[in-house]
């Protein structure tokens, strides 16, 4: 295989379609099928699925999609890397933050890259910490803060960072401050994300080791959509502080207790060779988020 055949697969699955790949290129699209044909003869295995909607990636496609964009981004950055050598870093670097670290987070990061790191371009995406995952197994993100996991996907380089405790907000005015026994928060209904979602995972194992149960009425995976549930008096949920941030009086915040509720925070990054802008990006990224921790203004977090 070589890399114009590579660059061409993932066009073909970026836009879901042969004849709109072969218009994005300006390629002949049966050259573009024998391209295909080609891959698939060496690697001895379909990667494509075409159907009346378009084109997807069997399971070996989307391996070789994932490990195709990586090292076209790493391509790309030659020009760029090689320029700057010598002088400060330079180029784009894309952060993948969880949505309630994005709160806190984002702004100070992009004060210090902005102050510091004067050449580089920082490109923030915020999602979940699953997608987050994906991404950057995908070669779409550079660094990810990502929440622990079970299992996390090879060739990702994970240092742990921080934790934070997990705290009940409910509406109301502040009659409620301090702590709760878990078995007292869940006779709350609540309102929490989908199940890929890292803290309803910690809050549903917790609950079932100690053999109670909980309502859920509503699954919403945006923070601020359930904040403004919560607000509404809809039902209460699980957050940390940092996704609570700015905070205000609308809410009473408990942390909740026996046992204790808390999830690890990490950096990771794709295994391989950065470029300095992403080495020095990565190390202000854990310079700001522990400043912050140990000046107080990261809330509920502690660093191990």
């Amino acid at each position: 295989m070589d890399l114009r055949q590579l660059r061409y697969f993932v066009r073909i699955v970026d836009l879901g379609s042969l004849s709109k790949a072969a218009a994005d290129l300006y390629v002949a699209q049966p050259a573009l099928s024998r391209q295909v044909a080609a891959l698939e003869a060496e690697l001895k295995t379909p990667l494509l699925v075409r159907s009346v909607r378009g084109v997807a990636p069997t399971d070996a496609g989307a391996a070789l999609y994932r490990q195709a964009q990586g090292m076209l981004r790493q391509l790309s950055r030659i020009p760029e890397e090689v320029r700057s050598a010598g002088g400060l870093p330079a180029g784009t670097v894309s952060v993948g933050l969880p949505y309630s670290v994005s709160n806190i987070l984002a702004p100070a990061l992009v004060a210090e890259v902005r102050a510091r790191l004067p050449a580089v371009r920082l490109v923030i995406t915020e999602s979940v910490s699953g997608v987050l995952d994906e991404q950057l197994t995908g070669g779409r993100l550079d660094i990810g803060m990502l929440y622990e996991t079970e299992r996390r996907a090879g060739g990702i380089d994970e240092r742990p960072l921080l934790v934070e405790d997990l705290f009940l907000v409910t509406a109301g005015k502040d009659k409620g401050r301090g702590e709760i026994p878990l078995a007292e928060a869940t006779r709350h209904p609540f309102i929490l994300p989908g199940r890929s979602n890292a803290t309803r995972r910690i809050l549903e194992k917790a609950v079932a080791k100690a053999g109670g149960a909980f309502e859920v009425v509503a699954e919403v995976d945006s923070a601020s959509t359930i904040k403004a549930m919560v607000a509404a008096g809809i039902g209460a949920t699980v957050m940390s502080r940092s996704a609570l941030h700015p905070e205000n009086s609308e809410f009473v915040v408990r942390r909740i207790v026996r046992p204790a509720l808390s999830r690890a925070l990490s950096i990771c990054s794709s295994r391989g060779t950065p470029t300095r802008a992403t080495t020095a990006v990565a190390e202000l990224l854990e310079e700001t988020a522990l400043a912050l921790v140990r000046r107080g203004a990261w809330k509920g977090a502690t660093i191990p």
